[in-house]
Formats: C-alpha cells, structure tokens, sequence
C-alpha cells in the first residue's frame, strides 16, 4: 500500500479520535449540568418543605394561644402540608384540619369577604364558629399532637 494512502488513513484516524473525544468531553459536560441542577431542584424543594414545617409549627403555636382562628389555621396548615408531600401515615395527624377546611370552604375569603355585606358577613360568621365548635376539640388535639418534639 502506498505511503500516502497509509498517512490519510492514519489522519482520518486522528481526526476521528479527535472528534469522538470532543463528543466525550460534551457528554460529560452535560451530565455534570444535569446534575448540578438536579441537585439545585433538591435543595430548592428542602428548602420550601422546611419553610412550609416552620410555618406549620408557628400556626400550631398561634392556634394553641388562641391568636389565630381554627378555619385560617385550618386551611393554611391544610395547604402547608400538601408542600410536605407526606406518606399516609403522616397525613393521618393532619385530617383534622383538612376536615374543618372543608367544612368551612364554602365560606367567602379574601376578596370575595370584602363584597359580603355586614348582614352576610355576620351570618358566615357565626356559621363559622359554629363549625368550629363542632371540630375544636380534635383540631386542638392534632395541634398539641404536631406540635410536640418527634
């Protein structure tokens, strides 16, 4: 075989070597990405369960001291917990305030409050006591039960 056909063979070996080395380093670049923002997603996803457990347990606290009411407690500790993604067995200390929240959904909040007149405003309220009354007992219960140290 000629000399010159044996060089730009050994070339194009080269400059496929080259070429699947580039490939290599590109691959690895990419995995080490993808890692680094897999890892940012777990961080920012420990970060917002821990802020959401912190506002649970300021809640508990302000529900325990009588400084917040049971439906708001309610329906915020309710959505809180949803951020936890917890197993069956933990969301089982949470039903309690999942049932008064769903007790109390049908009452205007927010913006929709603001519109109710001072008649309507009076009667969702007493409606909404009421309704407290009915869950108080185990609501406070599950709040001393999540509020202790585990």
């Amino acid at each position: 075989m000629p000399v010159y056909i044996q060089i730009f063979m050994l070339a194009v070996i080269i400059l496929l070597s080259v070429y699947a080395i580039s490939l290599c380093k590109q691959l690895w670049k990419l995995k080490h990405n993808e890692a680094i923002e897999k890892n940012k997603a777990l961080q920012h996803s420990d970060n917002k369960k821990r802020e959401a457990q912190e506002s649970i347990h300021i809640l508990l606290s302000c529900v325990l001291q009588d400084q917040v009411s049971l439906t708001e407690a309610a329906i915020r500790v309710s959505g809180l917990a949803k951020v936890l993604k917890l197993s069956e067995v933990e969301q089982q200390f949470y039903i309690a305030f999942d049932n008064l929240a769903m007790a109390t959904s049908h009452i205007p909040i927010l913006t929709d409050w603001g519109k109710l007149s001072a008649k309507e405003q009076k009667r969702f309220n007493d409606e909404r006591e009421i309704i407290e009354g009915e869950h108080k007992d185990k609501v406070l219960s599950a709040a001393k039960r999540l509020s202790q140290p585990q």
